[in-house]
Order: C-alpha cells, then sequence, then structure tokens
C-alpha cells in the first residue's frame, strides 16, 4: 500500500475523531462575533457634501446660492440643474426649475394640479433658516405596479423654484427620512 496514502487516511480519521469527540461531549463551538452594523442611509455622513444653486447678481447687489447638504457615499449623476442621489430604492433629487408663481407653495400647487396625483398635499414648511418653502406629498405607482411615496420640498428663488425629491416604497419612506430631514437644512440666501 503507498505509504501517502495511509498517512493522509490516519490524519483524516484523527481529525473526524476530534470532530465526533467535540459533538459527543455535548460542547459546542464559540459563536462567532456579529457583523458590525452597516450603515444606514440615515447614519451616512452629510456634513461634506452640499449640492449649491447658483443665482447671479441681482440689481447690483451680489451673487448668493441655495446650499443643500446631500448624502456622501450614495451613486450620483448629473444632468442639466438635476442631480440624484440613490442607494438601493431610496433617491434624493434636486432640481432647479423656471416657476411663473411669486412663492414656493402656489409653484408647487400648479406643479401637482398638471400631475393630478390623487392624495396629494401641499402645505408650507421650514426648510432650514428659509422662509419661501412648501412640502407637496403623494404617491404613485412607478412602472404601474410598484407603489411609490414621494416628498418634494420647494424652495422660492426668485423666478425659479428650487426642489428636493425624496422617493422610497412605503414601508422605506418613514424609517428613512430623515435623509429628506436632513437635505432640508439649507442655507439661507443671505
Amino acid at each position: 500500500m503507498n505509504k501517502k496514502l495511509v498517512g493522509s487516511a490516519v490524519v483524516g480519521a484523527a481529525i473526524l475523531a476530534i470532530v465526533v469527540a467535540q459533538f459527543w461531549r455535548g460542547e459546542e463551538a464559540p459563536a462567532a462575533a456579529p457583523p458590525p452594523p452597516a450603515p444606514t442611509t440615515t447614519t451616512l455622513p452629510y456634513q461634506a457634501t452640499l449640492e449649491a444653486y447658483n443665482f447671479p447678481d441681482v440689481a447690483g447687489g451680489r451673487g448668493w446660492s441655495i446650499q443643500i447638504p446631500v448624502p456622501s457615499g450614495w451613486s450620483v449623476t448629473h444632468e442639466n440643474d438635476r442631480a440624484s442621489y440613490r442607494s438601493g430604492h431610496l433617491l434624493l433629487e434636486t432640481d432647479k426649475v423656471p416657476i411663473s408663481q411669486e412663492d414656493a407653495l402656489s409653484g408647487l400647487q400648479a406643479i401637482a394640479a398638471k400631475a393630478h396625483q390623487d392624495g396629494s398635499v401641499v402645505k408650507p414648511v421650514q426648510a432650514g433658516d428659509f422662509g419661501d418653502a412648501a412640502e407637496w406629498d403623494y404617491t404613485y405607482l412607478r412602472d404601474g405596479r410598484d407603489p411609490e411615496r414621494v416628498a418634494i420640498i420647494g424652495l422660492g428663488a426668485g423666478d425659479s423654484l428650487v426642489t428636493i425629491r425624496y422617493e422610497a416604497p412605503p414601508a422605506e419612506f418613514d424609517p428613512d427620512r430623515g435623509v429628506l430631514d436632513a437635505a432640508m437644512k439649507v442655507s439661507a440666501p443671505g
């Protein structure tokens, strides 16, 4: 018989005997330490990342900007004035659109009326130190089958409406709303 084959069989039998003896005595292997918790959407850092919308000098005054805290570490795309931040099923999007209304509440109400979203609500809100702000909440069916809940914050900025859109499946909307709450800490024009 081959000596290597016999040696391997002896080592294998020894390992098997140790494993059987350990379970035969009723001892269990120590439990593995749980993995560290994964960062959630509400624990991601916000302090270093800002999405800024700049406005030119008006009537000889100096220009100003609206700065919106956005999540670091999310995938981001920019298209014109729209910035989309995604993490899984969550979306935080900022944009600047022209409006003919004089305030954020009227601007969002006009957008909501065009969208024909049943059960939608538009109301004034506080967004950081920004005085002219409104929120529009509604739910829609994505691709005609998956419900999505949406909150859009509108900030009146002269002839523009800067928006912050937060979208998530209904079960994730409230638990992860900290993403929107952090984004609403916008800097006011000064």
